[in-house]
């Protein structure tokens, strides 16, 4: 029997204006100002492992909570997110809010005039009414909290300051931003609108997308700032997760940022610990750090720590400005830094077929966008006709089993199959596999969708529409480009949010306009063309394969 729910929609709210102001456009610190005075040895050192890690092309994660962006700090984050540093920004959900309003009006605020006495506390109407529109478009559309959030400030007008968002910039600048909401504790909550469905799920999404992030860590570096209990227990769960699927997360720097002084916070956690639980020591300073790398605790007011951390970092890139990462200069050599055997496949291939140098850079493009998709879930879609629709067959088979080399199944997947009844027979048969899709393959959704619809060529675009989801991929494969169903299904992809490779013939065409990435295999003649489309994809079959099965990490 359900138990007795209060409804939300009688709630009564209040305009912003009656809200009190904590911060103001006047109060933002300017990254060019001198940072206050502030001594302490670590922070040199934590600012010159940050610069390092970007020079190795590592990540840097910077959590914190809503407090650095109350204290008027949020154009030195900015800067740095611009300068290439910060490589991912997460936050509560507190934060978010008061990054929301910066950009809506141009300050911060706190709670109504009255007081939490008389029920008024937080019930503040446009912040919410506005956030929650945010969240249930991007919902629609797949996003998560923080990538709808920066989605809806960079296209609503009304968001005039949006420069000074963290949100908005992420957005622009394609950095993830993640937002960690704990249900009940945000002002958002106590508004009618509400959907609590709608805030799990985009916070949630959030979290596979932070733990995507931590996956990637080694050699790299985790900030924290001012968060207690959201950041630490997040971060240590998704280093969990990480280390867990088989990523390899060693050799990290971390860095905890607070007021509470910790005097020799390295000391081993065990049961003479204090009576106090300090988390951030545990699951950021000690625990991460035990296989490797190394933790800090840095005391101090954020409004002197974070202006020192940036103008330290900054500092040291003036001395040596972060390398140049254009793919077009070299291709393999950029592509080796992250995933050497998929570079070795790709020299291999100009080493065979010189003709095909051209497509080095464009084919490692395409490899890099879906390895992203489906080291977070995504699928690959493949569209072609005739001999083209052969070759996504054959794509397709190449990826789903093993190609070129074994892809042993991980142990606890072994386990688990040997474990269903009958099911001792699977582990020894079975294979690893990437999730690829033809579409077109099913005959009878073929044959109705050009039965039933008057326009031509709409099959595959039909299919896409109904499996799709934001961050997969589409490659569709035309020798002249002009395909009219394949670039049907391309036009769909684009709407929905997907990544669109292409690879066709010499000339420019229809389908290449519409692509993010277009492989142009050398020649003009069908048959001539399609030769070299299947160096290419199988070029690319032992690239993906190498990368997730192989000497790059396989699991």
């Amino acid at each position: 029997m359900p138990y007795r729910a209060l409804e939300l929609t009688g709630i009564r709210t209040y305009p912003i204006s009656e809200r009190r102001n904590l911060v103001t456009l006047k109060d933002l610190v300017d990254p060019a100002a001198p940072a206050p005075p502030f001594d302490n040895p670590e922070l040199d050192e934590v600012a010159d492992r940050i610069v390092a890690a970007r020079r190795a092309g590592r990540p840097v994660i910077w959590m914190m909570g809503a407090h650095v962006i109350k204290c008027g700090l949020s154009r030195l984050l900015i800067d740095l997110m611009e300068r290439g540093i910060v490589t991912h920004v997460a936050t509560n959900g507190a934060g978010s809010i008061h990054d929301f309003e910066l950009a809506l009006i141009g300050e911060t605020s706190e709670d109504v005039a009255t007081s939490i006495e008389d029920g008024t506390f937080g019930m503040v109407e446009e912040t919410s009414a506005l956030m929650h529109q945010a969240l249930r478009e991007g919902a629609h559309l797949g996003l998560g909290y923080g990538e709808s959030i920066g989605r809806f400030i960079a296209e609503d007008p009304r968001f005039q300051h949006r420069d000074i968002s963290i949100a908005y910039t992420a957005y622009r600048l394609g950095i993830p931003f993640t937002v960690h909401v704990t249900i009940g504790t945000d002002i958002i909550h106590q508004h009618p609108m509400c959907d609590f469905g709608i805030l799990g799920w985009a916070s949630g999404q959030d979290f596979k997308i932070y733990c995507a992030s931590v996956s990637e860590l080694e050699g790299g570096v985790f900030l924290n700032f001012g968060s207690a209990v959201t950041g630490p227990e997040v971060f240590l769960k998704a280093l969990s997760i990480a280390r867990n699927l088989g990523y390899t997360v060693a050799h990290i720097t971390t860095a905890n940022f607070d007021l509470i002084p910790l005097g020799d916070y390295r000391s081993k956690v065990g049961p003479d610990e204090p009576v106090y639980y300090y988390r951030p020591r545990k699951n950021i300073v000690n625990r991460p750090t035990s296989l490797g790398g190394k933790g800090f605790h840095i005391t101090g007011d954020h409004k002197e720590t974070i202006p020192n951390l940036h103008h330290r970092v900054v500092a040291a890139l003036d001395r040596v400005p972060l390398p140049s990462q254009r793919l077009e200069e070299d291709p393999i050599a950029a592509l080796g830094r992250d995933s050497p055997a998929a570079a070795e496949q790709l020299r291999a291939l100009t080493e065979r077929s010189p003709q095909l140098r051209d497509v080095t850079s464009t084919l490692a493009q395409a490899f890099r966008i879906i390895v992203h998709s489906l080291e977070r879930g995504g699928i690959l879609f493949l569209g072609g006709n005739g001999g083209s629709m052969a070759d996504a067959l054959h794509i397709s088979g190449e990826l789903l089993k093993s190609y070129a080399r074994p892809r042993p199944l991980p142990e606890r997947v072994r386990q688990r199959l040997a474990a269903v009844p009958g099911g001792r027979v699977l582990p020894e048969h079975l294979e690893g596999g990437l999730r690829a899709v033809v579409l077109g393959a099913n005959p009878s959704l073929a044959s109705a969708v050009d039965n039933d619809n008057p326009e031509r060529a709409m099959g595959m675009a039909q299919e896409l529409y109904a499996l799709a989801r934001p961050g997969d991929v589409f490659l569709g494969i035309s020798t002249s480009g002009n395909a009219r169903n394949v670039c049907h299904a391309a036009r769909v992809a684009r709407a929905l949010g997907l990544h669109v490779i292409a690879l066709t013939g010499e000339r420019e065409s229809e389908l290449s306009r519409l692509a993010d990435v277009t492989i142009h295999a050398p020649g003009r003649q069908t048959d001539r063309v399609q030769e070299q489309h299947i160096l290419i994809y199988h070029t690319l079959c032992a690239m993906l394969e190498d990368h997730f099965f192989g000497a790059d990490g396989g699991r």
